[in-house]
């Protein structure tokens, strides 16, 4: 692919070349756009590597897979993803359980499970192969100034400075958006003070394409079905706790998480590599500006136990390249405000739900009474027993209902 010149002209420039940024510029491709796409780190971050035991896991839900399959994505990961066949939630220490499974909805899955580096990797060489977007890496964004004709970026690449055009900036560049830091949008930060535990373990028993969720006075324990029988785990637990689970050995880990789990997994006997970071939200009340959008992270962060994340990220993707995509084919100016006004009022509903979706798995299932422990077991209970109750939870959580 040519490299791109100075000055040069393109409709949308995309800041963060993560799955956010990738999804975002293939589907502003092929809605007949073209794109820039700036990604800080070197190329060989999206470089081709063997599967590992402890590569990381993505909740894929309904409507994210129907997003991706229409990119041509989906498609080159059938190998590669686990379905969900049955969600398991349980109170831990009380009774109440919800049990989820596909074929009660007259589904073959409940949504699928695909390690991250794979997505990545197949997302980054479809970016790279088509021939609206030019992509560079390495890529710092150094400045930029708007207006009401678009957007003038500055940009850092091998030592030399660089300077593009786009009718609109989309900034992918996470929790922590420098963009979003530029503009000065106020951001709304919710510390939970927990910390999510993420590894990969396996058990003695097949997990049988189920995923399942313990609420737990510490906050939501998950696990993901993936291959060779192995589990995603995310663990919420106290901030304080934390260290002290990462400091114990292999063994005395093993026993600890078992005696949250109980055995109905099965028995824990392998353990991958432990990870950790702080569980936050973050809200952005204002997400535009004149021509710049935030999209992804940047714009909403949410709890991982949650597995809300990227599934809330690519229903913004479909509803802004909607909204692009009708504005190019009628002529309009793409940089009007009115759509970007449209997108984020289009937006708000769906990001106020999920975001208390997941506020509420953070924060009410952690409050320890006997009242309360009561309410949740019959909340549960309630939740099984009604059809149109556990229709409802799940097609909030497939993204089905926006």
């Amino acid at each position: 692919m040519a490299e791109p010149e100075n000055d040069i002209w393109f409709d949308f420039a995309i800041v963060g070349g993560g799955m956010v940024g990738m999804g975002c510029a293939l589907a502003m491709a092929q809605a007949g756009l073209s794109v820039l796409l700036l990604e800080a780190q070197a190329e060989d971050a999206f470089a081709v590597s063997a599967a590992s035991f402890d590569d990381r896991t993505l909740v894929v839900n309904p409507a994210s897979m129907s997003f991706w399959r229409d990119l041509g994505i989906w498609q080159k990961l059938e190998d590669q993803v686990v379905p969900i066949e049955y969600v398991h939630v349980s109170n831990q220490g009380h009774f109440g359980v919800v049990n989820f499974s596909a074929s009660s909805f007259g589904l073959s899955e409940l949504g699928a499970v695909v390690g991250a580096k794979d997505l990545a990797q197949v997302l980054w060489q479809a970016v790279n192969a088509h021939e609206s977007i030019t992509t560079k890496t390495s890529a710092q964004l150094n400045n930029f100034e708007t207006n009401q004709n678009g957007v003038q970026l500055s940009v850092q690449h091998n030592n030399q400075a660089l300077t593009f055009n786009a009718a609109v900036m989309v900034a992918a560049d996470g929790a922590r958006s420098a963009v979003r830091e530029q503009l000065s949008l106020t951001s709304e930060v919710k510390s939970y003070k927990r910390t999510a535990l993420v590894c990969n373990v396996l058990f003695d028993k097949r997990h049988q394409g189920c995923a399942f969720e313990r609420l737990t006075q510490s906050g939501p324990l998950a696990l993901l079905p993936f291959h060779q029988g192995r589990c995603g785990l995310v663990w919420s637990v106290e901030s304080d706790q934390a260290q002290q689970l990462l400091e114990l050995d292999e063994q005395d880990f093993i026993s600890a998480l078992q005696q949250q789990l109980s055995f109905r997994m099965g028995r824990l006997t392998q353990l991958g590599r432990r990870s950790s970071y702080p569980i936050y939200q973050v809200k952005v009340p204002n997400q535009i500006a004149q021509s710049v959008v935030l999209m992804g992270n940047a714009a909403h962060a949410v709890s991982p136990v949650s597995a809300q994340g990227l599934n809330l990220a690519v229903r913004g993707i479909r509803r802004l390249v909607n909204i692009m995509g009708e504005a190019h084919l009628k002529g309009q100016c793409l940089s009007d405000m009115k759509l970007l006004m449209r997108y984020q009022s289009d937006s708000e509903e769906d990001q106020k739900a999920t975001l208390n979706y997941t506020d509420d798995l953070m924060t009410w299932f952690q409050i320890n009474s006997p009242l309360v422990n009561g309410m949740r077991s019959v909340g549960l209970l309630t939740a099984d027993a009604v059809p149109a109750i556990k229709n409802y939870l799940f097609e909030r959580a497939g993204g089905l209902k926006t």
